[in-house]
């Protein structure tokens, strides 16, 4: 299906469906951490934090097989069976019990969001010129930043209005409709001229086109210590760590909000600084043309706010949950940014898939980590939440080291290298 769609009804279209796609995911996130829920599904809290981390775990092998896939295949079918799986994964969330069944969902998931992002990112470059790289990716990250927000508040009331398995059995069907938007309107976007149909044989004959893997090195590591603590530590915690500061509810006049709802209120308010972040942070590296320095910025930014969220003054404590947001959104969008400067482009989508594989490997570790040492006594969660501060240091630190600032973008003649 080649359909003329101009780029920003693509990115619009492409980005609505991203974030419909996340009413499955952030609601798990939102509401399974409280025991009463978790208790419900027959799960412990270290069940959680596997079961939290298990489709990150399963995207750890499928993502380079991913990008080498939108490397030599359209780009459309991916994408639509991608949000298809989505829904499925929902399926076993809503109808299953106990550990295995919710295990397979998650694993349905991984595979779904592997597809999804590496192919929604491949697209965002498609679509995109070296001018407008940053605002374009920063476009598609605001969208995924509003589907967090709005699938974690949707998620947790439904949760409080319908029950977990009602509210899933929802979600289903508003991903399924979703799917069939895109199956009515999405274009493909993959160029098919000579090129770009060549590629699967430059790609296969060695010398000919050679990831850069400094370059990858760099965004990997930073990509993942971002995703390590803001989709894993802090996604996995944030019904904790508001439930020491809240109890078990919020009393505003005679109403009280369970503290589900407000978690999901909280996550969808923090998520809204990363819908203005993201576009902000893309505009202004494509208008200097300097990606690592803004990262370097927002880094520290996440450290400071994660230092006053360790503390016990709950007002700079609630003032610092709405800075960390800054440094995970402007990672997100300026790495595909970065991978379409500096890869060149018959591999683009191997590289954004070995690199989502790095954050992913961040996000896996994140939730089992944040929750094994507070379930083991080891670390406080104040005592999580310093050492995170720290890692956004050194990440800052890289950003602005000499190693980052060589880097070059891609040429012309760059494309073709032996």
């Amino acid at each position: 299906m080649k359909t003329k769609r101009s780029s920003k009804f693509i990115l619009n279209l492409l980005g609505f469906g991203t974030a419909v796609s996340l009413l499955g995911d952030a609601t798990l996130y939102t509401v399974l951490p409280h025991p009463d829920i978790s208790a419900q599904l027959g799960i412990t809290l270290s069940m959680v934090g596997l079961l939290l981390g298990a489709n990150r775990a399963v995207r750890l092998v499928l993502n380079g097989p991913v990008g080498f896939l939108y490397d030599r295949m359209p780009r459309r079918g991916l994408l639509i069976a991608a949000l298809s799986l989505g829904a499925g994964s929902s399926i076993f969330y809503a109808a299953g019990s106990g550990f295995w069944p919710l295990l397979i969902g998650r694993i349905l998931w991984g595979l779904a969001w592997s597809l999804l992002w590496v192919g929604g990112n491949s697209v965002v470059l498609d679509v995109s010129t070296e001018e407008n790289r940053g605002r374009n990716s920063g476009m598609y990250q605001m969208w995924f930043f509003i589907g967090v927000a709005a699938a974690s508040l949707l998620g947790s009331m439904l949760t409080d209005m319908f029950g977990f398995r009602n509210g899933q059995w929802i979600s289903v069907g508003i991903i399924a409709a979703t799917a069939l938007v895109w199956v009515l309107l999405l274009p493909e976007t993959r160029a098919q001229d000579t090129s770009v149909q060549d590629a699967s044989e430059d790609i296969d004959r060695p010398g000919i086109m050679r990831l850069p893997w400094k370059v990858m090195a760099v965004i990997s590591f930073t990509i993942f210590i971002s995703r390590f603590l803001a989709w894993g530590v802090l996604a996995a915690t944030a019904v904790l760590w508001l439930s020491d500061i809240f109890g078990t509810g919020v009393q505003l006049a005679s109403y009280v909000i369970p503290i589900t709802s407000f978690t999901g209120l909280f996550t969808a308010l923090r998520n809204l600084i990363g819908v203005v972040s993201t576009p902000l942070a893309g505009a202004i590296s494509d208008r200097y043309g300097r990606r690592w320095p803004v990262i370097g910025l927002a880094m520290i930014m996440g450290g400071l706010g994660l230092g006053m969220m360790s503390g016990e003054i709950h007002l700079l404590a609630l003032i610092g949950a709405f800075l960390v947001p800054i440094a995970g959104s402007s990672i997100e969008a300026l790495t595909p940014a970065i991978a379409g400067d500096q890869v060149p482009k018959k591999v683009r989508s191997r590289a954004l898939g070995l690199i989502n594989t790095a954050g992913d490997l961040g996000a896996t570790i994140g939730p089992f980590a944040a929750l094994g040492a507070i379930h083991s006594g080891w670390l406080s969660l104040g005592g999580i939440y310093r050492i995170g501060g720290a890692l956004f240091g050194l990440a800052a630190l890289l950003a602005f080291s000499p190693l980052v600032s060589r880097q070059r973008k891609i040429s012309a003649t760059d494309e073709r290298i032996t």
